[in-house]
Formats: structure tokens, sequence, C-alpha cells
């Protein structure tokens, strides 16, 4: 082989672009501009240290993924973790602060069909879907829109509205 002493280089064109050996520990590949790396897998083994931006197509790790910044999301373009299209995530999502909807039609699904959906409805506050409920305890104490023109509270016993004034307008 090729073994080059104490901390010489291997240069390539000039002499910004060289491979050498700064000491016995650490190996050095510098260029003006850029390093190509063309094969059809690269196998890094040992700590990865991005310094700038990082451009992929999709990056896929077994195991945790990990960004150590505090930095509060205020927009859709700041924060420690951004992404321009969906987010999917299989298991629990866990947040330790505000979970922030921007669009002013925003909607929240829940179960696997996305049967029942809490949506903001701008200036007014939040729409529940169809004839769902909102239940207390189990789906025996409820409120519900049962149509249009309905508002129902259910209740097993007893409803107790505690109040210094009640104010019934109907028959």
């Amino acid at each position: 082989g090729i073994l080059l002493n104490s901390t010489m280089a291997l240069q390539f064109n000039d002499a910004s672009q060289y491979i050498n050996a700064p000491s016995n520990a650490i190996l050095d590949i510098n260029a003006t501009d850029e390093i190509e790396l063309n094969a059809t897998a690269v196998d890094l083994n040992g700590t990865l240290d991005v310094s700038g931006a990082t451009t992929a197509a999709a990056i896929t790790a077994s195991g945790i993924m990990k960004t150590d910044d505090a930095t509060e999301a205020t927009s859709t373009t700041d924060g420690s973790l951004q992404t321009d299209g969906g987010l999917s995530v299989v298991k629990d999502a866990v947040f330790g602060d505000d979970v922030k909807l921007l669009s002013d039609s925003s909607v929240v699904a829940f179960g696997a069909d996305g049967d029942t959906t809490l949506t903001h409805t701008d200036g007014t506050g939040l729409t529940l879907n169809s004839t769902n409920k909102i239940c207390f305890n189990d789906a025996s104490q409820f409120i519900q829109g049962s149509s249009n023109a309905i508002l129902a509270l259910g209740a097993t016993d007893e409803i107790d509205l505690t109040a210094t004034a009640v104010d019934l307008n109907g028959t």
C-alpha cells in the first residue's frame, strides 16, 4: 500500500482538495465545494455530526431519531422539527406544552375511521359532527345535538344546574 508519513496529504487538482490524517485517530477528506459518494449503499459506523443543511429524499431510522433543540414553534416554519408534508405516527404522541391547529377550519378526527370529528368553526367555536355526543362518566350521561333543532341533555338520574339565576325561554 501507500503510507504517507506524518500529516502529509494526498492532493487532488490543487492543494485545497486532499485526504490526510492530522493525527493517528482522525482522517480528513477535504474539498473546495462538494464531496460526492456514489454507491448503492453507504454504511456509516459511528457518530454523524452534520453542521449545515441536510437534503435527503427520505431518512429511515430504526431506533430513536432525536432533536435536542428546545426551540418553540410559533408557526409552520419554525421550531426544532419541521415538515412540509403530513406527519404519520404509529404509536402515542406526547406533547410537553401546547398543540396548535393554525387552520380556521381545523378538524380533529377520532376513531379508526374518523367517524367522530371536532371542527374549528372560525369565530364561533367547535362543532361536533352529526348527532354524536359528548359523554360524561359513561354513554348514558351526555350533551347531544340530536337534530338541527334539538339539544339534548341526558342523565341516568338527575341534572343539577347550579347558578345564581336560570333563564329558560321556550315552552
